[in-house]
């Protein structure tokens, strides 16, 4: 019985650090479908005349009117909303489909060109069943680029600037949208077409450290690490400060086969942020897994004095002295964390395990004794250590009754010490599973 359930320490990062999306700057639409409609089909004209095609107004004229397109049910519609705020705008729907998710009640408020989809009573998405404009947000990039082009003398740069960051707004806006939905190759696109506007010459290189971290984000919930490493690197050289960047871009070099650069960013993210729990984590975790114990137990220390109710901390420290067969060391720290959460399974199934090789051990050496006072006196040890087993391998099956391996366990503890009435009941635990 050699097992130690030596995890990786969990790391939630994601909730309370994601960008959230929001009403963009400038929202003028108001479900004005027909409005936009006819602005559009204007729009369509004029790009098709050849005197007004050639004007740069015709085309930053363009890439306005189709921002409020993509933006006509964003500017209004919140997540979070509740159905009366809702009909404001939108009035009583065609239909209200309902069904279930889980113990989530899901209505969809069907109405003529919107889908709007209520979790609990509250605005949880939308989805658009009637598009102005299939791509809104290509076509106005389209458009930008061309007023730019015919934009020789400079004179628009104004206007053109006001549009392009309109434009970033929207993009942002499908960015968020896109990531929430775990489209994160879509929210990726969103974000390297937005960071690209700001190479235009009217944006004179603006530098937007936060897009560059999120995509970056996308990326490498995408599984796209080279492009991860790239905006993560981007992000890190115009010095966005947050300590999380030094978290993603380790584990997107880690990710990518270069565990050399993870290694050195994380430790450069150590000596900014020594106090962080998360870059502790992350470096625990190496060492944990490089086998590099003694540095693993100096940062678990670290990380315990910055959180002291952390039980994981403590079960990480513990898994690493039983590892390194310090006996007395994980003993008194599994039982740490059996103080700390007494229904802690893998804590209770460890220390049991842990008396359990110790027994083995003392037999093992007994067998190899001539004198039978000392080998009595040696198996009466190792019968003692079994018994140590048993409370915790028990609890360790209360907490999950399905699982097999305490009770092989216990049964071959209760075997060896003739205990035969518990031994039964594990037999029929075992043949009920």
């Amino acid at each position: 019985m050699k097992r130690i359930s030596l995890f990786l320490i969990a790391l939630m990062i994601f909730a309370g650090s994601d960008l959230k999306s929001q009403v963009p700057e400038g929202a003028t639409s108001a479900l004005n479908y027909t409005g936009l409609e006819n602005k559009l089909k204007k729009s369509n004209s004029d790009i098709e005349d050849a005197k007004k095609n050639i004007k740069v107004k015709t085309w930053i004229t363009r890439a306005s009117v189709l921002v409020d397109i993509f933006n006509i049910n964003n500017d209004i519609l919140q997540k979070g909303m509740d159905p009366a705020a809702v009909k404001i705008f939108y009035k009583e729907p065609k239909e209200i489909q309902t069904t279930e998710e889980g113990s989530d009640v899901i209505e969809n408020y069907v109405y003529e060109r919107v889908t709007l989809k209520f979790r609990n009573k509250v605005l949880d998405s939308w989805t658009e069943t009637q598009k102005i404009h299939p791509d809104p947000l290509n076509e106005a990039i389209k458009a930008v680029n061309e007023a730019v082009k015919l934009n020789a003398d400079n004179k628009a740069d104004a206007d053109i600037k006001e549009t392009i960051t309109k434009l970033k707004s929207a993009l942002e806006v499908d960015a968020v949208s896109q990531y929430d939905k775990k489209n994160f190759s879509g929210s990726l696109e969103s974000f390297v077409k937005l960071l690209e506007l700001n190479k235009l010459p009217q944006m004179k290189n603006t530098i937007d450290t936060v897009y560059m971290y999120y995509g970056g984000r996308a990326a490498f919930e995408a599984g796209n690490f080279e492009e991860a490493n790239r905006l993560f690197e981007e992000a890190a050289v115009n010095k966005f400060e947050d300590p999380f960047l030094y978290v993603f871009r380790k584990q997107s070099y880690f990710s990518s086969g270069d565990t050399a650069k993870g290694v050195e960013v994380i430790n450069e993210g150590f000596k900014r942020y020594p106090d962080n729990q998360s870059i502790l984590i992350e470096l625990i975790n190496y060492y944990m897994v490089s086998n590099q114990t003694e540095e693993a137990l100096k940062m678990l220390a670290l990380a315990k004095a910055g959180d002291p109710k952390n039980v994981s901390y403590t079960f990480a420290e513990s898994s690493l002295y039983d590892r390194m067969g310090k006996f007395d060391e994980a003993e008194a720290s599994y039982k740490t964390c059996i103080e700390m959460d007494p229904n802690f399974f893998d804590a209770n199934f460890n220390l049991a395990v842990l008396y359990f090789n110790k027994a083995v051990k003392i037999f093992e050496d007994a067998s190899k004794v001539s004198d039978n006072v000392t080998y009595e006196k040696a198996k009466t040890e190792g019968d003692n250590m079994l018994l140590k087993a048993v409370p915790y391998m028990e609890k360790a099956h209360e907490i999950d009754p399905k699982n097999r391996e305490s009770l092989e366990t216990l049964k071959t503890i209760f075997y060896r010490l003739k205990m035969d009435d518990k031994y039964q009941q594990v037999i029929n635990d075992l043949n009920s599973l």
